[in-house]
């Protein structure tokens, strides 16, 4: 069956169907993909009919397609992996015993499109970069679908070139010189405090995960194009490159998940960058595989009604 392709929004996003297990092993068909993915803003969906059936092995070989897959790094949720593999489920599922083997987080669930452009006032849908807080941030992330509810659930992607590409002078100039402090420690803390039982870290783990620090605007490696980045949860200041921050200011962040007021330079853009100019609002079908690039798009999460359905996702993280 010949694949269809298509645009998502404008020259943001690409998604190709009909698409087989055994396109997804194929030379011309993965270049022809990393390509669309390449020159449509980092974001790429393929979906078929027998793609709900992937190995984890699949996934995996489809993911080195865009880059190389992070073999750990799975700090207090190695319990949540597909078969010892790097694969983190998110989601609801309960292996026999009842107990959670998925990672959750429960978020509000959308209304109308309204709902996808960020509300200063609620903070939510909560937009982000991934894992701003490690020493060498993830390239990108690729999901699969494994089980999708009825309604709900489905995830947002926003394009940062674009958004940025259209801003003005004088805000270019005064973002150009700030950096964001991001820390897994203040990341975790922040979500637990809305969303019971997510894990904090120990104070060993958070040794050994000290914050990090990127620019506000990243110039693309491969397409030399400049973009928004560094807001995650994890990011708890905006200082000019090179500041420095006290150990009372980290604790402060860490340990009581509390948010420096500067980060705001990065959220009153947030309602123009997730407008519907610049959107994606992706609706999940069991079998859907979605790879975005962090270095040019930013994405969040939304909620369903998970006392009455399931939701299962599969998620590898893409280093270099």
């Amino acid at each position: 069956m010949d694949h269809e392709i298509s645009e998502l929004n404008g020259d943001f996003g690409i998604l190709i169907e009909n698409v087989a297990r055994e396109d997804l092993a194929d030379r011309d068909f993965q270049k022809r993909a990393y390509d669309l993915w390449t020159n449509h803003g980092g974001l790429i969906v393929v979906r078929g009919d027998d793609l709900p059936n992937l190995s984890p092995e699949e996934l995996m070989a489809w993911s080195k397609v865009f880059g190389e897959i992070e073999e750990g790094n799975m700090v207090a949720r190695e319990d949540k992996t597909v078969a010892g593999l790097p694969i983190l489920r998110i989601g609801n599922v309960k292996d026999e015993s009842g107990k959670a083997k998925a990672q959750f987080a429960k978020v509000p669930q959308l209304t109308s499109d309204d709902d996808v452009r960020y509300n200063p006032e609620t903070r939510r849908p909560v937009w982000h970069t991934d894992s701003t807080f490690r020493q060498n941030p993830p390239i990108g992330s690729v999901f699969h679908c494994r089980i999708a509810p009825p309604e709900g659930g489905e995830t947002l992607f926003a394009d940062t070139r674009s958004a940025y590409s259209r801003l003005d002078d004088a805000t270019k100039k005064k973002l150009a010189p700030l950096e964001a402090v991001c820390s897994l420690a203040h990341h975790d803390k922040k979500i637990s405090l809305y969303s019971s039982g997510y894990p904090i870290l120990t104070p060993e783990q958070r040794a050994a995960n000290p914050p990090n620090r990127v620019p506000i605007v990243l110039t693309h490696p491969v397409s030399g194009a400049q973009a928004l980045y560094g807001l995650n949860s994890s990011t708890c200041a905006v200082v000019p490159k090179g500041e420095a921050v006290s150990n009372d200011q980290m604790d402060k962040w860490d340990l009581e998940g509390i948010e420096d007021e500067s980060v705001n330079i990065w959220r009153e853009l947030l309602p123009y960058v997730t407008g519907p100019d610049f959107t994606v609002r992706w609706r999940w079908r069991a079998g859907d595989i979605v790879v975005w690039d962090n270095r040019s798009t930013i994405h969040a999460a939304t909620g369903f009604e998970n006392q009455r359905y399931d939701r299962e996702m599969w998620r590898l993280t893409l280093v270099a």
